[in-house]
Parts: C-alpha cells; sequence; structure tokens
C-alpha cells in the first residue's frame, strides 16, 4: 500500500476527472432539472398559456397565390424577322430585354402595387371594435369612407410626414337617415382626435374634417346588427405605404426555366382581399404594358400626319404650277409621240421617282434620328421603307425603348438593366445610322443607274417642243408627291388598325389559390412555448450558477484544479458528535465514518514506506482543517497506529478547545524557544487526547510574539525527528497558507500536504495561489480535501447518492446535518478563546 508512488495516484485520480467531466453537462443538467423541477414546470405552464392567448388573439395571416402566363409573342416576331440579328442575339452581341426575369421584376415594382391599392381602394381597412381585438371586414362594412384626392396626395407625399389617419364611428339608421357619429384621430393613442356627428338623409354623402373631405357611399342595403352596436374603425393609410406592405409579402418566380409562367404569391390577413389584389395586379401590369406597346404606334401616327402635311403642302404647290404654266401658253391637249423611245422614257421615270422617294425617306430618317432630343425615342416604322435591315433594326429599337420606358418607372437610370438597356439602344442606333448610309448608298446607285437610261431617252426626244419638256418635269414631281402622299396614308391605316388590335401581355391561367394559413403558426409558436418556458429557468439558474464565487461541490475543485481529491467531508449531524467534537467512532458505520476511512486510505496510498508525516492546511481560516486533522487521526488510531496530533497553527491555537483540554500551556512553542532540545522535553509536551489511547496530542501553546522565526529554527525538524521514533503517523494542524508563510517553513519536514476547502465557503479564487503553489512544489504531495458539504440542501449532485462514494441506502436517510464548527466570522490571529459554534 505504502509503495504506490504519488505518480501513479495523480494519473488515476486525473482520468477519473476528465471522465467526470465527459459526462458533467448532461449529468448537471439533468440534477438541474429534478432539483428544480417546480420553477420549470411552471415557467412551461405560463409560457404555454401566453402562447395559447396569442394564437387566440393574433389576427392569422394567409397566403394566396395565382399562376400568370407573360406573353412574349413580339420578340419572336422580332427573332424570325430578320435570321442575322436573331443570330447576333443568340451569340450575346445584342442583349434582348424581353425575357421573363424583367417581367418578374415589373410584376413586383412599387408603381404596378400602388395601382392596385388605389383600384381597389385597399388603402381602406375597415374594423369592428372588440371587447378584446378588433375584427378586420372586407366588403361587408356598412358604408365606404374614402378621402378626396388631394388629401390622399398629401398623405402619400414622401416629401411631408406621412400621416396614417384613424376614424372611429358608428352607424345607424333612425328615422330614415343615417347617422355618424365619430372621431378622427392621426395616431391610436387618441390624444389629438378630433369629434364630428353628421346625419345624411341619402349616401353618398360628404363631411369635412380636418383631416380632409371625407366621402360615405352605401356598401349594404342594410346596416348589420353588429355595426349597430359595435364601433367601426376605419383607418386610411397613404397608398404608398400599403403598396409597400404588400410588396414585402409578395413573391414571383417563375414555374420553371422552360416556361413563361410566373407564380405570384402574396399574404394577408384577409384571403379574399389578397385574391382582389392579385386580379388587380394583373389588370394593372396589362394596361401599363399595353401603354407601351401602343406608344410605339402613337409615335409613328404623329410622324406620318406630319409628313403628310407637308407633302400636302408640296403638292399644292405643284398643281399650281402647272395650273399657271398651261393657262400662260393657252395648252388644253399636248400630243404625245406613239413611239418606243416615249415608252422607255416613261418607265425609267417613274423608277426615277420610286428611287427618289426611297431616298428622300432614308434623308427623313436620318434626320429623325440625328436629332439629340430623340436620343431614346421610338423611331417611326412602318412607312414604306425598302431596306430590310434598317426596317429590322428599326423595330430591334423601338422594342428595346419600350422595355426602357418600362423599367424607368420601378428603377433608376443607373440600374444594371437600365444601363444594359441604355448601352443595346446605343449600339443599335449606331447600327441604324451604318444600316442607313448604307441604303443611301445602295439607293444613290441604283438612283445613278436609272437617271442613266432616263437621260439617254431624253436625249431621243431633244425635237420634243419645250412646252412638252416643262410639263412632263411638273407632272413627275406631282407623281412623286402623289404617290407618296398615298403611300402614308396607307401606312396611317394599317398603324391605326395595329393600335385598336392590342393584346394583353399578361393572362392569368387559373384562379388565385388559398394557399392556408402561414401566420401565426400553432405548432410552431407552442413548442416555442415550450422551449422558451424551459430556456428561461435555464437560463436564471445558468446564469445564478455564473454570479457564485464560492465553491459548491465536488464539480467546482475539480475544474478548478488539477490536484486529485481525496474526499468530499459532509457536514456531520448533532448525533456523531462526541462531547469534544470528533466525529469519527470505533464499531460504527455512519456516513461520515465512512468518508474518513476512505480519505485515510486514499492518504495511505500517498504516504510511501519510510513516510509518515501529514499537513494540513487551508487557504483561509474557517474551512475546517482542524476538523480534519483531528478526526482523520482519530481514524489512524482505530486501525491501532500510534498517532499523534501536533498543533502547529500557533498562532490562532484549536486544538484545546476541540479536544476540550485544560492544560494549554504545554505545547510545541515552549520546545521551539529552546536552545536544546532532549527527549525528555518532548514527552513532557505530549498530552493524550482522552479520545483514543492509541493518539496523543501536541498542542500549540501559549502565542509567541514571533511564530514565524520560532518555525523557522531547526528545533522544529528535531521534534519531528524524534517523534517519527516514536509514532506511526505525525498529522500537522498549520496555518491557512494564504494568510501567513508559516506552513512554507513547516512544509519542508512534511510527506503529504493536504488542502482543506470548505463548500459554500471557499472563494473560487483561492485555487489559483493553490495552482501556482503545486507548479512550483512549495508544498510536497499536495492534495485535496472538500469539507461542509451539506446533503440536506440537494445540490452538487449529490442528491441521488454521495458524490462518489455511492449511495448509503442502508445506513438510511441522515436528516440535516450540523456543522463541525463555525470559524468563518473569526479573525485569523485573534487571541480571543471563541467557543466552538454549531448549526
Amino acid at each position: 500500500m505504502g509503495n504506490n508512488n504519488i505518480e501513479t495516484n495523480s494519473n488515476a485520480e486525473q482520468l477519473a476527472a476528465n471522465e467526470s467531466e465527459s459526462s458533467f453537462d448532461i449529468k448537471a443538467i439533468y440534477t438541474m432539472f429534478i432539483l428544480n423541477w417546480q420553477w420549470f414546470a411552471l415557467s412551461v405552464i405560463v409560457c404555454l398559456c401566453v402562447a395559447v392567448a396569442y394564437l387566440r388573439y393574433k389576427s392569422p395571416v394567409y397566403q394566396v397565390s395565382a399562376k400568370v402566363l407573360i406573353k412574349d409573342d413580339e420578340n419572336k416576331q422580332a427573332r424570325g424577322g430578320n435570321q442575322m440579328l436573331a443570330n447576333m442575339q443568340d451569340f450575346g452581341f445584342i442583349s434582348s430585354s424581353n425575357g421573363i426575369d424583367n417581367e418578374v421584376e415589373i410584376l413586383q415594382s412599387h408603381i404596378l402595387a400602388r395601382e392596385a391599392v388605389k383600384d381597389l381602394k385597399l388603402y381602406t381597412e375597415y374594423r369592428l371594435e372588440g371587447s378584446i381585438k378588433d375584427r378586420l371586414i372586407y366588403k361587408t362594412q356598412p358604408v365606404n369612407v374614402d378621402l378626396d384626392t388631394a388629401a390622399l396626395t398629401r398623405m402619400d407625399n414622401p416629401d411631408i410626414l406621412r400621416k396614417v389617419l384613424y376614424i372611429k364611428m358608428r352607424v345607424s339608421m333612425a328615422g330614415g337617415k343615417f347617422n355618424v357619429k365619430g372621431k378622427v384621430f392621426t395616431n391610436e393613442s387618441t390624444n389629438n382626435e378630433k369629434p364630428f356627428e353628421v346625419s345624411f338623409n341619402s349616401l353618398p354623402a360628404k363631411v369635412k374634417t380636418y383631416a380632409g373631405l371625407l366621402t360615405f357611399t352605401p356598401n349594404l342595403h342594410e346596416i348589420p346588427e353588429e355595426s349597430k352596436t359595435n364601433d367601426l374603425i376605419v383607418t386610411i393609410m397613404p397608398p404608398s405605404t400599403v403598396a409597400a406592405n404588400y410588396i414585402r409579402t409578395m413573391s414571383v418566380e417563375p414555374t420553371s426555366k422552360t416556361t413563361s409562367i410566373a407564380l405570384v404569391s402574396i399574404s394577408d390577413k384577409d384571403a379574399r382581399r389578397a385574391e382582389d389584389f392579385l386580379r388587380q395586379l394583373v389588370i394593372c401590369y396589362n394596361r401599363q404594358a399595353n401603354a407601351d406597346k401602343n406608344e410605339i404606334a402613337i409615335k409613328t401616327e404623329q410622324f406620318i400626319n406630319e409628313r403628310l402635311e407637308k407633302i400636302n403642302t408640296e403638292l399644292g404647290t405643284t398643281e399650281g404650277d402647272l395650273e399657271s404654266y398651261k393657262r400662260k401658253h393657252n395648252l388644253t391637249q399636248l400630243s404625245l409621240d406613239a413611239t418606243e423611245t416615249l415608252t422607255q422614257s416613261s418607265q425609267y421615270a417613274s423608277k426615277l421617282s420610286e428611287a427618289k422617294s426611297q431616298i428622300e425617306l432614308l434623308n427623313y430618317l436620318r434626320e429623325y434620328i440625328d436629332n439629340p432630343s430623340n436620343k431614346y425615342e421610338i423611331i417611326p416604322s412602318n412607312i414604306g421603307l425598302e431596306d430590310p435591315a434598317s426596317t429590322a433594326l428599326i423595330t430591334q429599337f423601338n422594342q428595346s425603348v419600350l422595355e426602357r420606358n418600362r423599367l424607368l418607372q420601378s428603377a433608376s437610370e443607373i440600374a444594371p438593366q437600365v444601363m444594359a438597356l441604355t448601352n443595346t439602344l446605343n449600339e443599335l442606333q449606331s447600327s441604324l445610322r451604318t444600316a442607313l448610309l448604307q441604303a443611301r448608298r445602295s439607293a444613290d446607285i441604283k438612283l445613278q443607274g436609272i437617271e442613266k437610261q432616263y437621260n439617254l431617252y431624253q436625249n431621243r426626244i431633244a425635237s420634243t417642243p419645250e412646252q412638252e419638256r416643262i410639263l412632263t418635269q411638273i407632272g413627275r414631281q406631282q407623281e412623286v408627291k402623289s404617290g407618296l402622299y398615298l403611300m402614308l396614308l396607307q401606312k396611317r391605316e394599317e398603324n391605326s388598325i395595329s393600335l385598336a388590335a392590342t393584346a394583353d401581355k399578361g393572362t392569368m391561367i387559373d384562379d388565385p389559390m388559398f394557399g392556408g394559413k402561414v401566420s401565426p403558426k400553432g405548432s410552431v409558436i407552442l413548442l416555442a412555448a415550450l422551449v422558451i418556458g424551459i430556456g428561461i429557468p435555464f437560463a436564471i439558474l445558468y446564469i445564478l450558477q455564473l454570479m457564485r464565487y464560492k465553491i459548491e461541490g465536488h464539480d467546482d475543485v475539480v475544474k478548478l484544479t488539477s490536484l486529485p481529491v481525496i474526499a468530499d467531508v459532509a457536514v456531520a449531524s448533532e448525533s456523531a458528535k462526541s462531547a469534544a467534537g470528533i466525529v469519527v467512532h470505533e464499531n460504527k458505520n455512519d456516513q461520515i465514518d465512512e468518508i474518513f476511512r476512505s480519505m485515510r486510505t486514499n492518504i495511505q496510498f500517498m504516504l510511501k514506506d519510510s513516510q509518515k508525516v501529514i499537513m494540513f492546511t487551508s487557504s483561509t481560516s474557517g474551512e475546517g482543517k482542524t476538523f480534519n486533522a483531528a478526526n482523520i487521526a482519530v481514524s489512524f488510531a482505530l486501525l491501532g497506529k500510534k498517532v499523534i496530533l501536533i498543533g502547529l497553527d500557533i498562532r490562532k491555537p484549536a486544538l484545546g478547545r476541540l479536544f476540550d483540554l485544560s492544560d494549554r500551556n504545554r505545547g510545541v512553542t515552549p520546545l521551539l524557544t529552546k536552545e536544546t532540545i532532549t527527549p525528555a522535553d518532548i514527552t513532557s509536551q505530549i498530552q493524550p487526547s482522552g479520545v483514543n489511547p492509541k493518539l496523543d496530542l501536541m498542542l500549540a501553546g501559549p502565542i509567541p510574539p514571533n511564530p514565524t522565526e520560532l518555525l523557522a529554527r531547526e528545533n522544529l525538524g528535531v521534534i519531528i525527528e524524534h517523534l517519527k521514533k516514536e509514532y506511526d503517523y505525525i498529522i500537522l494542524d498549520t496555518a491557512p497558507i494564504g494568510l501567513v508563510t508559516d506552513t512554507f517553513q513547516i512544509g519542508k519536514l512534511a510527506d503529504v500536504s493536504i488542502i482543506v476547502c470548505r463548500a459554500d465557503y471557499t472563494a473560487k479564487s483561492s485555487f489559483g495561489p493553490i495552482n501556482e503553489l503545486s507548479k512550483e512544489k512549495k508544498l510536497p504531495n499536495m492534495c485535496i480535501v472538500l469539507n461542509g458539504v451539506d446533503l440536506s440542501k440537494k445540490k452538487y449532485g449529490y442528491y441521488y447518492g454521495y458524490g462518489k462514494y455511492g449511495k448509503y441506502g442502508r445506513y438510511g436517510h441522515y436528516g440535516r446535518y450540523g456543522t463541525y464548527g463555525n470559524y468563518a466570522n473569526s479573525h485569523y490571529g485573534n487571541k480571543e478563546d471563541n467557543s466552538i459554534k454549531t448549526k
């Protein structure tokens, strides 16, 4: 037993500590629940009651979804019209914004939502006042209340303070009149309420209030009984605020990557109101899309009307010149040659007219494009231009302008999508200039060839009279203007037909679907209440645990130090104590006896064969080192070993009071003051304990003025060496290490140093110096004894079994134990003889 070295014991103890640490969390939490189950149960019940009340009175929110088909026929036509442009789009040289992603963003725009809110008047909300909560009503209110347009505009103006208007009123009918009595205020606290009371013979009617002109219109033929007895609360909010709330709960996403169908979902407190909003949103979307598409036709019609007016003026001038020339020369009918020359000349004259018409159209378009004010405007199309490349580019440019204008309604010019469209327009405009220039060059070459042939035939009729030549020239000009005028009239009719045949861009392919209640979710709320109910007391207990600065049990000691804990000493019962305060007795198996037997065994394992000096100390006074030293001494004596207990706490002796000895002047102090010590001197200072014949005592003796210097003398070593020959075990009761340095002098002579700490007394910070002493090896073979564990408090994990010693079921219930002594209130170094106190 004595041959086991301290390293083996420390390793085993550290391994046990690691195992204990690994299971601490579950064990500690389980113990916390069991010991405080009443608080956990109360917290859970309260939280569940709050959750049930919340679910009972919280207004539910429902989800409604609708599928919208977004048509993309215009983009397909543009791609089929010019294969080269389609290929350029496929390779990424020209970007197209006619995609489902852009339409998804447009559907979520604030402008569309605000238009839908205004169309349905959703900015006005009606509720019936209840005893606990108000009930939302939709389309079943007795009257409709609305603000005039000017007041709504002021409320929706972002440059001024937005206010929510509340109207609390009661509507009734008496004597064939509508009686409305209520008050208006701008916040729910009703601090600034403005009452009003009016009667109407019929509805609609208007009432002037400080908030604006209120308009009352009938909604139901008969006023419901609940509306007669309950106040109707009308809330008028800025339309932009309501739209923002809808956008916040709205989600728009494509159903798949291969379709152009968007799933629009929205959450609202009323499912019917959400359905109406989705339907109106699609209507507003189509209205905006049609307005964008018609913008091209409108611009084209304006351009054609301007050209018709100008050509009509020019045509009138040409016809006037012809009339004047004939009147001047008295010409009524001209004889024309029926030769092949005139026929060919006439054909080439017609071709020349057509070529010049194309050149003039190209000039018109170039002037229009080069005008800075038309940089990102719609370019007139379908005006008879024969060049296919230019026509296709004009169509692509107009579609991009239309898409950019639509995005600018919900985004700024620096938005990524808008900037991409702007770059595309710049590229298309540059390509269009190049195409028009190339078309002009081709037209010029064609014109030169026609003029060459035309001049050839003209030279052949050089002999034609001058009158005929002049008339031909005037007629040719007249023919050009007339042809261009007729062509523009035809295009204007075609454009009018296109304007009248505009189809909706978005179609709701199914009725809005009710998706059920999305909040509050009962299962989630109840689960959260359960978790919170468990978490609140757990958090409070955990915080309280963190705030405790004193050790409470074995686990705290293990966390604070790596030194082995050789015993957890419980608070002894009064029945277990003797008259001298000794709790270890012969032939007894009480719990406290078993604890000291376990401590005794652990100490024997820590001592080697030749070692027998055991030193007890503590970090501060009142932790029970004298009590533990005395009882372990009795425990060793019960083994039949000869034991001496020496009181080396010469500043504050306690052994005399503990063993109730009357002669306290005998002790170690007189021996330390002598120059030389004989065995007879040592024997003369030893007293029997009166508890066990194998246990002797050497008290501290009189309190000296220089205790540190006395303990530093060699006399103490001489005394210990002499006693080693006479006794099997020498137990030293020394001063606390945290107060004086006496113990460090004595530690040189000890074989085992036992540091006593006390539950609910020793501060956790005291283990810092203890660990430093262990690290610096200032005391030999250090270990810990946890003293003063009160099992009656049902904590430290001792409730189900005493620490590591297992259950003491066979010993029965020990009840509440008293303390063996109370030194906490005494000041170390006080020479007053304080009597022992018990609980």
